[in-house]
């Protein structure tokens, strides 16, 4: 459905679309359409990033985008800007390739061109936007999201996207420029980039289009004092049934019993961070790795009360001081390597 909306958007927009439709009124030509692209430089300044949803896949931002270009036909005498109307004029009229839900535009929809017939469109956007996120590292993950620009009808032949002269020279590197502070809390973005990039529409057709990356990294601190650490004092919680008489199988089931369970709660307060993945992220496996060596607790419980059960209380015994050791051991590597990415390979991209 990501893909059909706006595939379909490229359609309505299209010199192919349906003729059975009610023309639409001949938009004005492009600017120097019969000696190459017309040349159009943006600027995109992102003015906040509210929300980077991994389990919705999605991220809020807010940003202003001003696109400029010479058009001789709309030179006047001055002295200062003169306004037109966006009908009245050619414009790349673009649209967000991976927008979610609706964005909302808040400054006037017009083009001010200086007298020399340099024009400018400036908006400032507001909205939602898709983005696949690569969770396999997640809780310490670091992700580029995306926000394409493309314009419907028209090729990489017919528009020539670069970055804005003035802008770069004003320290915005590639034409885009990122606030200081902003809303977002659980992650830092670290840059923001651009990357001129034609949009594949179909197969054997790519519209003139731009790229902007951003790359943010993930804030794991909650994860790690609200999840890890207490997950970790809950699986040594289990090692105490190593300390208590085999013969007290009671105390030792109901021990091993509650841990289990505590780590199976764990797992549906990650679920509710994440979507439904086809593969494990470092805190499944680790939670994973502790469900299991708690398990193997229990397990080790059921052994050495049957042995003292039976009058070996001994070996019991002895089974509970190897094991002491053993779990400490076990448990300390298994969390290094699930936590720092050892046991897996790379996500979908």
């Amino acid at each position: 459905m990501k893909v059909l909306l706006p595939f379909c958007l490229l359609m309505l927009a299209s010199p192919w679309a349906n003729a059975s439709a009610a023309p639409l009124p001949p938009a004005p030509p492009r600017p120097g359409d019969d000696a190459g692209p017309t040349k159009v430089g943006y600027a995109v300044w992102i003015g906040d990033i509210t929300r980077i949803d991994s389990a919705a896949q999605t991220f809020a931002a807010n940003f202003v985008v001003a696109l400029s270009w010479h058009d001789p036909k709309l030179a006047h005498s001055g002295p200062g800007a003169k306004s037109y109307a966006l009908d009245d004029i050619w414009y790349p009229r673009f649209l967000i390739g991976n927008e979610a839900r609706e964005s909302v535009r808040s400054l006037p929809e017009i083009v001010d061109a200086a007298p020399d017939g340099t024009a400018v469109y400036r908006q400032r956007i507001t909205g939602t936007f898709s983005q696949s996120l690569n969770l396999r590292a997640f809780p310490f993950d670091s992700e580029t999201i995306r926000m394409t620009f493309v314009v419907p009808g028209a090729r990489p032949e017919d528009i020539q996207f670069a970055p804005d002269a003035t802008a770069v020279s004003m320290g915005m590197r590639d034409g885009v420029g990122l606030a200081d502070k902003l809303t977002l809390q659980d992650w830092r973005v670290t840059s923001a980039t651009s990357k001129v990039q034609p949009f594949p529409a179909t197969p054997r057709l790519n519209l003139a289009g731009f790229k902007i990356e951003i790359q943010a990294q993930r804030l794991s601190h909650h994860f790690v004092i609200k999840v890890i650490i207490p997950l970790i004092l809950i699986v040594m919680m289990s090692w105490a049934v190593f300390w208590i008489e085999p013969d007290d199988a009671s105390t030792q089931m109901g021990v091993a019993v509650t841990a289990m369970l505590t780590l199976i709660a764990y797992q549906f307060v990650i679920d509710s961070d994440v979507p439904e993945l086809p593969y494990l992220t470092r805190i499944d496996a680790f939670i994973l790795m502790s469900s299991f060596l708690v398990f193997l607790s229990l397990i080790e419980v059921l052994v050495t009360t049957k042995f003292a059960s039976r009058g070996r209380a001994e070996l019991a015994h002895a089974i509970d001081r190897r094991c002491r050791w053993i779990f400490p051991v076990v448990f300390a590597a298994g969390t290094v390597a699930t936590l720092s990415g050892w046991t897996g390979g790379q996500g979908p991209p």
